[in-house]
């Protein structure tokens, strides 16, 4: 089924609204102009009157009777929308139109033949209608006789009879129909190609969104605004796609970052799995070679691969951890009190290193707005990160409010970092090209910067070669 696009329905729709109205002008000015001429009619018909007596008398003072003359008079008296007849004395058909015979001629002829009665017989056939005004049987030449569309003249030897005709007046909004017309139709072209320009310009912003949503179909993510002035319903649409196709973006970036990330995150998971597999494996090999014959050999096989699955116990734990923040579960964010979590925290650190002097300071900061979880792990990175790597060195937890924000800063006296360790730190899996001997994953921070991440916070480093070491937390 063929389907018009919308621009040709409202060039369509323009041209018919010019076109109807155009036409209503027209013909409310013709009915207009009509009544303005039929006031014109009784004028028009007492001078096609005067004319025809005018005429006939002529040709009577030329001696020429009413039977040769008619055919003259009618040709000169007819014209476009008057209709000409010519009757004798005795009411006779002579010449023109023989329907014509108004009321107005049967009358005159009554009063005619009175007139005679009253004339001299000898004179037979007086003047009548010559007679002088207020004489007896002679009256008004005109009164009387004379309608809107017809009438009769008296002349010499018989009678005109003259009726107007419609056409007549047609004939005269003639010239201004056609000046209408020509004006109308260049108008309707105009107002076609007019209507064309602008419902094209303003449906395009739509022409423009449907290629957008297309190219999105086809799996074109990359985000296409479009700015429309004003508030109309156009402006409206385009806005929603701007909204949806930036969500579209963004959704489509976070994927693509998510995938990256996963690939990244297997290898890594796989290679650093490997490791401790592989050292097992080979320890294994030794075993069934006949080591497991050798107690002491035996012994320290055994040690050495529980530390083994010690740390790919830990290595999965937090592989386990990096994934569930990965996920799309949302936190479950409360109300934290920050003494308390920065105490727990200083307590669960000399549990883990008795000797160790670990100490926390509140300062203005009352409470947090997070998961207690998802926070607590990742303050507890950052402490088992200070006390592996900074050993022997005081650990400083300080929590102060300032600008509406809570700052919460693990400080280390340690042996700091380098730049390119501080700027790789929150790496998954990077440990640092002095590390090697510290056992550790190398997710502790990243675990910590993607818990954060989820809180809406922020994470910083701020150390340097000798300087220790401060992360700091900003809620």
């Amino acid at each position: 089924m063929f389907r018009r696009s919308i621009a040709s329905r409202l060039t369509f729709l323009y041209a018919s609204i010019v076109a109807v109205t155009i036409l209503l002008v027209v013909l409310a000015s013709s009915i207009a102009l009509v009544e303005y001429l039929s006031s014109f009619e009784s004028e028009l018909m007492i001078g096609k009157q005067q004319q025809a007596s005018f005429i006939a008398q002529s040709f009577h003072d030329s001696g020429l009777p009413i039977q040769q003359a008619a055919p003259v008079i009618v040709q000169r008296l007819s014209s476009l929308g008057t209709r000409v007849a010519v009757y004798d004395e005795q009411g006779s058909f002579v010449a023109g139109d023989s329907t014509l015979h108004p009321p107005a001629l049967d009358r005159m002829l009554a009063l005619h033949l009175r007139v005679l009665e009253m004339a001299n017989p000898v004179t037979r056939f007086p003047r009548a209608f010559l007679l002088p005004a207020g004489a007896v049987g002679a009256p008004p030449p005109f009164s009387g006789r004379v309608t809107p569309r017809s009438g009769v003249a008296p002349i010499e030897g018989g009678f005109v009879a003259l009726e107007l005709s419609f056409p007549l007046l047609l004939a005269s909004l003639m010239p201004y129909w056609i000046v209408v017309i020509g004006l109308a139709l260049g108008a309707i072209a105009i107002a076609w190609f007019g209507g064309r320009l602008v419902a094209t310009q303003a449906l395009r912003p739509l022409n423009d969104v449907t290629d957008s949503l297309r190219m999105l179909a086809k799996g074109d993510y990359n985000r296409r605004s479009f700015v429309m002035a004003g508030g109309d319903e156009i402006a409206t649409l385009t806005g929603a796609y701007n909204e949806a196709a930036a969500a579209v973006a963004s959704a489509m970036d976070e994927r693509r970052s998510t995938e990256e990330r996963m690939r990244l995150f297997v290898a890594e998971a796989g290679h650093e799995l490997r490791t401790p597999l592989t050292v097992i494996g080979g320890y294994i090999d030794v075993l069934r070679r006949g080591a497991v014959e050798e107690v002491k050999i035996a012994r320290q096989i055994l040690a050495t691969m529980a530390l083994e699955k010690e740390h790919m116990r830990s290595l999965i734990d937090r592989l386990m951890r990096l994934a569930r923040l990965d996920s799309e579960a949302q936190p479950n964010p409360e109300t934290i009190d920050v003494a308390e979590l920065l105490r727990s925290q200083c307590e669960a650190a000399r549990r883990f290193d008795e000797e160790r002097d670990v100490d926390y300071a509140v300062d203005g900061a009352t409470t947090i707005e997070a998961d207690r979880a998802e926070i607590g792990e990742a303050i507890w990175n950052i402490v088992e990160n200070a006390l592996k790597y900074a050993p022997d060195s005081p650990v400083h937890l300080e929590a102060t409010r300032s600008n509406g924000q809570t700052a919460i800063a693990v400080r280390d006296e340690g042996p700091g970092m380098s730049e390119p360790e501080r700027i790789h730190a929150f790496e998954r899996f990077y440990r640092g090209d002095q590390r090697g001997e510290i056992a550790g994953s190398g997710l502790g921070l990243a675990i910590a910067k993607r818990a954060i991440e989820r809180a809406g916070g922020r994470i910083a480093i701020d150390s340097a070669p000798g300087r220790g070491t401060t992360v700091t937390i900003t809620l």
